[in-house]
């Protein structure tokens, strides 16, 4: 439900708003329910950057210096799309989106700038429920005025009961369950699908990056030195899924922006089926983390730590993994992130997918 607040005043727009979030209230079913999940709720259109205020439902982590982005197409000046100040950016879908620098670099020996989205939902996750996390992702078409153009790992999500606080544009001290193992660059709209278990009451999910300083590694993939890794977001969604032993296909369904068309029939029709969860207890029951890949010929597949350490490189055309790191030792049991690359049509380029598992003992 959105509200469209086209050709009202100000009073009639809040009116409606206030109307929608309080259906969204109503209407729950006992489960955690984003609000505004795809940026479409809005008290006003932006008219610069930094107007995330607007966005009900989404806070800036309650720092004083920190701010993240709202654009839309009926926007003005720096808050319009697709010309923002950062990159040209469509939305993926609907006609709103959001942004942050998640890192932004500063002089010589002087710690990282951080900004970081903070969605609230409107009743807490269930403990012991597994819940499927998607959302788009791109970096946009860089500008040549833009100070953006780097790509960074551990950009992530992180889950938590209380409202997280950034003190200044600082490090924000959370445990993710997902993380970008490597640094991620994308001029178009890409999908992220997490797959996880509630094992607390959150009621706020944070996107940005958790990683200290010293961990992270910045990549510049476009412009001649960019400050800026920059990233628009867009289509969040949260569905609460089956418990592992009852695993379910990971579905890549990657389209043009603002379409909801297949953008290539080769890319998105591989017939994938990847599991969310393995026991390697040596029982003989679900002991091996086995993808399958389809058709399809993967050029890679590897496995990662939530923080981005790489732990197993799998055959990529029959992965399979034991649960072992390269040295043969049995994993703790938890969550670790998958990431396949094939080719696409043009043998220059890649194609990233990543998710989650878990191991189990």
């Amino acid at each position: 439900m959105r509200a469209d607040i086209t050709g009202m005043n100000s009073n009639d727009s809040l009116l409606r708003l206030l109307v929608v979030s309080t259906l969204l209230l109503v209407t729950g079913t006992g489960r955690a329910q984003l609000v505004n999940p795809g940026f479409e709720l809005a008290s006003g259109w932006p008219s610069a950057p930094g107007m995330w205020h607007l966005l009900p439902g989404w806070n800036n982590a309650m720092s004083g210096i920190a701010t993240p982005d709202f654009f839309h197409m009926d926007g003005t000046l720096g808050g319009d799309l697709p010309e923002t100040p950062v990159a040209m950016c469509q939305p993926f879908e609907g006609r709103g989106v959001a942004g942050l620098a998640v890192i932004k670099r500063n002089g010589v020996g002087q710690p990282l700038s951080r900004e970081y989205l903070v969605q609230e939902f409107d009743t807490p996750l269930e403990v012991g429920q597994h819940y499927t996390l998607s959302f788009r992702f791109t970096n946009g078409e860089r500008l040549p005025t833009s100070l953006s153009g780097l790509a960074v790992n551990g950009v992530g999500v992180a889950m938590t009961v209380e409202q997280p606080v950034q003190f200044g544009d600082g490090l924000l001290d959370l445990s993710s369950v997902f993380a970008f193992p490597y640094a991620r660059y994308e001029e178009d709209w890409e999908q992220v699908t997490i797959n996880f278990q509630a094992t607390a009451p959150c009621r706020f999910m944070t996107v940005g990056v958790f990683l200290p300083d010293e961990d992270l590694e910045a990549e510049i993939r476009s412009g001649e030195n960019p400050s800026l890794a920059y990233y628009f977001l867009d289509a969040f969604s949260l569905q609460p899924t089956a418990p592992p032993g009852d695993p379910q296909p990971v579905v890549d369904d990657i389209k043009e922006p603002g379409t909801g068309a297949d953008t290539d029939a080769e890319e998105v029709q591989f017939g994938m089926f990847v599991p969310n969860a393995f026991s390697p207890n040596g029982d003989g029951l679900n002991d091996l983390f086995e993808p399958k890949v389809g058709d399809v010929m993967p050029s890679s597949f590897e496995i990662y730590t939530r923080w981005g350490e790489r732990i197993a490189e799998l055959d990529p055309g029959q992965p399979r993994w034991d649960g072992r790191d390269a040295g043969g030792k049995l994993l703790e049991p938890g969550v670790y992130i998958w990431s396949l690359e094939w080719p696409r049509s043009l043998p220059t380029s890649q194609r990233n997918q990543q998710g989650a598992v878990m191991l189990l003992h």
